[in-house]
């Protein structure tokens, strides 16, 4: 018996190590913007699988939601709102995959859930991750966007012309980046570009002065976090879904930010 109770500590501890319940839940006053990439089947054991989230766990993930609730907003509509009602969350997608129409819309569709898409315009497909990945993927084409925004679920805001690290480039590049790319996704949608993703989440003072001086009404980053009225809306928090996490994962990001030490 003693062996027993000895095993059972430990194990107890292990499990506390790798999910962290025991973390004080986050009010559900503050907001959780959640980070996506694809919503696809994984392609054997390659380390992008991590931003690959499956179509069933994507629909699964929207059903908790929809069944605790939760009121879905875009991330422009967000940061417009007097009062924020408790229980809100946005989803994002960081690059524009075609998956994101072909697998995650239909589930937005199911549940009435908004998103915003972060594209790189005019781009066939995320040839910025050939040394990360064995297959690289299509992305969004007009037809595929225009068909989303028509929705009025699907907000489009841009993510730089080419994914390049803005904190490498110079100043006219940086400008270029920013401008060049709102302008393009304004001409495919007919419709204003107000939200942005910085590429890697690498952003600095400039950049986001940059980002404001193109017109862009808000950006979001890679830094974990919850959002609440008196934020920069420069540089919105996210939580990052990852495609090789636990739905008890999912749950422990949207109950305490953190799944994880």
């Amino acid at each position: 018996m003693p062996y027993l109770i000895v095993i059972l500590i430990v194990v107890f501890i292990i499990f506390s190590l790798r999910y962290n319940w025991w973390r004080i839940p986050q009010s559900n006053k503050k907001v959780r913007v959640l980070m996506y990439h694809s919503i696809s089947e994984h392609i054997g054991k390659e380390k992008h699988n991590k931003w690959r989230v499956k179509p069933k766990d994507f629909d699964k993930q929207m059903k908790w939601f929809s069944e605790n609730n939760w009121n879905s907003f875009t991330i422009s509509e967000l940061v417009k709102l007097d009062n924020i009602p408790e229980k809100s969350f946005v989803i994002t997608f960081d690059d524009g995959f075609e998956d994101n129409y072909s697998n995650a819309f239909p589930i937005l569709k199911k549940y009435g859930f908004k998103a915003t898409i972060y594209l790189v315009p005019n781009q066939k497909t995320n040839h910025w991750e050939e040394k990360n990945t064995s297959v690289l993927s299509n992305l969004l084409d007009n037809e595929q966007i225009l068909e989303m925004q028509d929705s009025s679920l699907v907000e489009f805001g841009s993510h730089t012309l080419s994914h390049v690290n803005l904190s490498k480039i110079n100043d006219e590049q940086l400008a270029l980046e920013l401008e060049k790319s709102k302008i393009d996704i304004e001409n495919i949608t007919k419709k204003e570009c107000e939200a942005f993703a910085y590429p890697y989440g690498k952003f600095d003072s400039k950049i986001v002065e940059f980002t404001k001086k193109a017109g862009y009404k808000n950006a979001t980053v890679v830094k974990r976090g919850l959002f609440s009225h008196g934020d920069d809306i420069l540089a919105i928090k996210r939580i990052g879904i990852l495609g090789t996490e636990s739905f008890f994962d999912f749950i422990l990001k949207i109950t305490r930010i953190r799944n994880k030490l």
